[in-house]
């Protein structure tokens, strides 16, 4: 008799346990109808991969790219990337050719709304690091490298794809605080070409949750 109460109340704990589990586990409708994990207790990574355009900060576009990894809450989280902007050779002075690579590294703060499998965004941070300069047939080039800071922001709108995968889009701005100046001699004296006030941004890439 002490046996079979024994494993009667090991047997009930054991069916208790695995009823609070499934509880505690959201169901796949549950899943489906937050797929952002917005109701989720559990920590909230992402990894975002995108592929970047800009009308450029000099004559000619710039196209590129960059890694993000996400952490926070779905609704207010941290944004830190790293990433790269190519400009095509273009024509600075007597005809000779130059080119640029923008490396960079940015932390921002964002906000999201989250409306079933859609979601819009706003991130606003700061954005440091150097841009390698190319020179083509100058006799006197400039600096090969320069150092670049700008404030960054802006919106982008996701759709989920799954429960781990979203597609994504947005638009940026940005103001650079050192705005480069490609500086070099010419036979008619000294040639300036300075980055503009202000550039944009146009990205789309997918995201992936870790967490």
């Amino acid at each position: 008799m002490v046996w079979r109460a024994v494993s009667l109340g090991v047997a009930g704990a054991v069916a208790l346990a695995a009823s609070s589990a499934e509880a505690a586990e959201p169901s796949d409708v549950e899943r489906r109808a937050d797929p952002w994990g917005v109701e989720s207790s559990t920590p909230y990574v992402r990894l975002e991969l995108d592929g970047i355009g800009s009308p450029g900060t000099w004559p000619n576009p710039s196209l590129g790219g960059d890694v993000a990894i996400i952490v926070g809450r779905p609704t207010v989280h941290a944004r830190v990337g790293v990433g790269a902007l190519a400009t095509p050779r273009f024509t600075l002075g007597d005809r000779a050719k130059v080119a640029t690579v923008l490396e960079t590294s940015d932390l921002q703060g964002c906000a999201a709304s989250h409306y079933g499998l859609h979601r819009v965004s706003l991130c606003a941070g700061m954005q440091a690091g150097v841009m390698h300069v190319r020179w083509s047939g100058f006799a006197a080039p400039g600096r090969r490298d320069l150092p670049w800071v700008a404030a960054v922001g802006g919106g982008s709108y996701g759709i989920a794809l799954g429960r781990l995968v979203d597609l994504h889009a947005g638009i940026g701005l940005g103001v650079p605080v050192l705005r480069p100046r490609l500086r070099t001699r010419t036979r008619d004296g000294i040639d300036v070409e300075q980055a503009g006030l202000v550039f944009s941004t146009f990205r789309i890439g997918l995201g992936f949750r870790l967490g």
